[in-house]
């Protein structure tokens, strides 16, 4: 069993509380975003309650939905360590994401997401 924060919790807990914090200022240009917990550690019972309410497993970390010219698209960011490899859903939901000219992102570190971000002009 793991114990404290690994390395790509604590770039979760930076990025979400940056993205907090630009929203909290108005300066996040998107409708809203949000973090998926669905690779969070749990007990078998509560993995399979989650799996019968829905949960799809490989989504991304981050999820933001943007509107430009009344048209609707959204940016996937997956956080991984420098050596972290995507798992087999992982790669089937990239490969969703690709199919419907969604956006999708591998960030190896914070600075590497607010690039992202700043690309899609989703930080002001």
């Amino acid at each position: 069993m793991r114990r404290g924060l690994g390395q790509e919790d604590l770039m979760h807990k930076q990025f979400g509380g940056l993205m907090k914090r630009y929203d909290g200022l108005n300066q996040l240009n998107c409708q809203w975003f949000s973090y998926d917990a669905s690779g969070e550690y749990r007990n078998e019972k509560t993995g399979a309650l989650l799996k019968a309410k829905g949960l799809n497993p490989g989504k991304s970390d981050y999820e933001f939905k943007v509107c430009q010219d009344d048209i609707a698209h959204h940016i996937y960011i997956e956080f991984k360590t420098e050596k972290g490899k995507q798992s087999e859903n992982q790669k089937l939901f990239e490969q969703t994401c690709n199919a419907s000219n969604e956006h999708y992102y591998i960030a190896r570190s914070v600075p590497q997401a607010l690039d992202i971000l700043t690309k899609h002009d989703i930080i002001k």
